[in-house]
Parts: C-alpha cells; sequence; structure tokens
C-alpha cells in the first residue's frame, strides 16, 4: 500500500481543484511504474491498496518501492520548476512524502450492489497498521507476518521494530527509512529562448480591475475559464486531469483555423505573478508571445498588463499596424469579459 503523508492536511489547508489534480497524477505515476504489475484493488483517497499472489522475492519488493519512490520525487521536483500557480496546493506538493506499508496474508472480496471491495482480518490489519507511531514521514514498513514470509533479519537488515495496540491485540511491525532507497536525478536544462526584459514589447494592452489578484490569476490560468472571457474561442483542447504548468499545451479553434499554444516561464518579467504562452500559428506570425503581468493594488483590485511579443512573417510585415491594432483591441476585450466573468464568480445571484 503505497501511502501519500501528508495528504490530509494538504487537502483540508489548500486549494481544493489543484490538491485534486496534484494528487491524482501522483497516484497515476505510482501505477504507471508497477514494475511487478501488482493488482490494484482499490484507490483509498491518498493511497493504493495493490495485491499480488504471485511469490515474491524480497529483493523484488525493494525493487518495486525504490522504483515508485525515485519517480514520486521526480513528478514533483519537476513540477516544483514547471508550476505556475502559487496557491497553497502548488506550492506546497513539492513538500509531500510517500511511505509504503506491506503485509503478507489473506484477501477476500465483498460485493455490494456491483461495487467490490477488499474485505477480511487482513485487511482490517494493513489499515491499523496506517495508524502507527513511526516518527519519520518517508518509511517502508512490514508488519510480522511479512517478516516471516521473507525470512528478513531485522537486525542485519535495518529495520526497526515497533509495537502497536489494536483493539485487544498488540501487533509488532518493523519500519526502515526511504533515504537507502532514493537515488539521484538531473533535471535537463530548459531549451526556452530567453527574450530578455529589455525587449519592448509590440503591443501593451492595461487595465486595473476591482478583483482579487489571486482569482485573476486562476481565471487566466485555469482553461476551464477561457472561453467564457475570451469570446472569439470556437473551442479550446486541453488535458482536464492536470493543473495548468510550463509545458502545457493546448489548442485553440476560432472559425476553421486552428492554433496550438504553450504554457511558457515568466521569463523574469517583474510583477507579484506573471502567466504566458507561445504560439507559432498565429496567423500573419512565425511566432507570437503573451505574458500577463498582474500586481496587487489593494487587497480587491489587480492592474493587469498584457505585453504581446510579436515577429511577424513577411505578409504580417506588410499588414503591421492592422495587426498590432487587432491585437490590442482583442486584449482590451479580453481583459473586459475577464473583469465580468470574475465579478459574477464573486457576486453569484
Amino acid at each position: 500500500m503505497p501511502d501519500i503523508s501528508g495528504f490530509s492536511g494538504f487537502v483540508e489547508n489548500t486549494a481544493i481543484e489543484h490538491s485534486i489534480h496534484i494528487v491524482s497524477e501522483l497516484l497515476e505515476i505510482l501505477l504507471d511504474n508497477n514494475v511487478l504489475e501488482l493488482k490494484l484493488a482499490e484507490v483509498e483517497g491518498d493511497a493504493l491498496f495493490m495485491f499480488t499472489e504471485d511469490n515474491l522475492e524480497f529483493l523484488q519488493l525493494k525493487e518495486q518501492i525504490s522504483k515508485m519512490l525515485n519517480a514520486f520525487r521526480k513528478h514533483l521536483h519537476r513540477y516544483q520548476h514547471q508550476r505556475i500557480c502559487n496557491c497553497g496546493a502548488c506550492s506546497t506538493a513539492i513538500d509531500l512524502k510517500i511511505k509504503f506499508l506491506v503485509h503478507y496474508g489473506r484477501l477476500d472480496f465483498i460485493k455490494v450492489k456491483q461495487i467490490r471491495k477488499p474485505y477480511g482480518k487482513d485487511v482490517n490489519r494493513i489499515h491499523r497498521l496506517l495508524k502507527n507511531d513511526v516518527p519519520i514521514d518517508e518509511y517502508f514498513l512490514l508488519s510480522n507476518p511479512c517478516l516471516e514470509q521473507f525470512k528478513i533479519n531485522p537486525e542485519t537488515s535495518g529495520f526497526q521494530k515497533l509495537e502497536g495496540q489494536y483493539d485487544i491485540k498488540i501487533l509488532p511491525y518493523y519500519y526502515k527509512d526511504l533515504a537507502t532507497y532514493k537515488t539521484d536525478f538531473k533535471e535537463k536544462a530548459s531549451k526556452e529562448p530567453r527574450i530578455g526584459v529589455d525587449k519592448k514589447a509590440e503591443v501593451v494592452v492595461e487595465r486595473e480591475i476591482a478583483v482579487p489578484i489571486n482569482e485573476v490569476f486562476e481565471l487566466v490560468s485555469n482553461f476551464k475559464y477561457r472561453q467564457q472571457w475570451d469570446k472569439s474561442l470556437t473551442e479550446i483542447h486541453y488535458d482536464e486531469t492536470q493543473v495548468n504548468r510550463i509545458g502545457s499545451h493546448h489548442t485553440c479553434i476560432i472559425g476553421n483555423k486552428t492554433m496550438n499554444f504553450e504554457t511558457i516561464g515568466d521569463n523574469e518579467l517583474v510583477a507579484e505573478q506573471v502567466y504566458a504562452e507561445n504560439t507559432a500559428s498565429l496567423p500573419l506570425t512565425n511566432d507570437y508571445k503573451f505574458y500577463i503581468l498582474l500586481d496587487k493594488v489593494n487587497e480587491t483590485t489587480t492592474r493587469i498588463k498584457v505585453l504581446n511579443y510579436v515577429e511577424l512573417d513577411w505578409l504580417g510585415r506588410f499588414f503591421k499596424k492592422r495587426v498590432y491594432q487587432k491585437i490590442s483591441l482583442n486584449w482590451n476585450k479580453k481583459l473586459k469579459a475577464l473583469e465580468m466573468l470574475a465579478l459574477r464568480k464573486l457576486n453569484p445571484e
């Protein structure tokens, strides 16, 4: 049973929608790294209940735990460097930990109205072991029957013994720090071209709106709201299972035109919050980037500045003035619609 440590406080004290996506991604990462082909009995919020009927060697189990652990760590490390959101869920995701509990015993299932769930005393036992006295956040825990099945000597294997009283029984269990299972990894350097803050944007649009800054950032960065403030869009396609981040892709359809966008970094532009996208498929351009800079005027008001960097193609250069005017007009319409949307959300009838 891989179990994410810190999940309860993560959900209760942070942005719920983003936390759901983040934990869902982490559980998928664990399943994608299921090299032993363990069967999934149930997803239990922050944990996966997995089992096998095969006879495993302890070395296989250790390799499985190492594989899942390091994929989990790498995903969080990557997300920390790619995230664009500063909500509680996104900013503290890097602090999430994982623990692995392993038990050996009998597994039965109970079926109630087509719902099949794990059942039996050994199922109860591993769930009780989730509430233990292990003094660290990340660990590998073996129940006593599991220790005996693998014929492990705690003194030579690095496991430490604890006992917990559950109902009238005392259950011994053994734990080990996951530090020895962690491997080093290096992220590839970003290949994103740097514009440089000294390059003047071709089109700048500014507006001050009576909406808190965090609300504005959520509306501009969450694709599910995009059509509600960008009225030019016929459709928008994106991965609904993920929180938008650097490297995320989405497709905008306007009439018969299809444009592919990528979320990019803030390029060290000075603002309290920055959101940016890039596309090479805007008509009459070779490349187009926009940066939305948000600064808090006060608790209820945000200043928005949209910097548009436009590299025109040969035809676009003939219509440069008209292209720039259209970009400016479109962004003024978008920001007005953004404010109206935000006010409706803040003051629903």
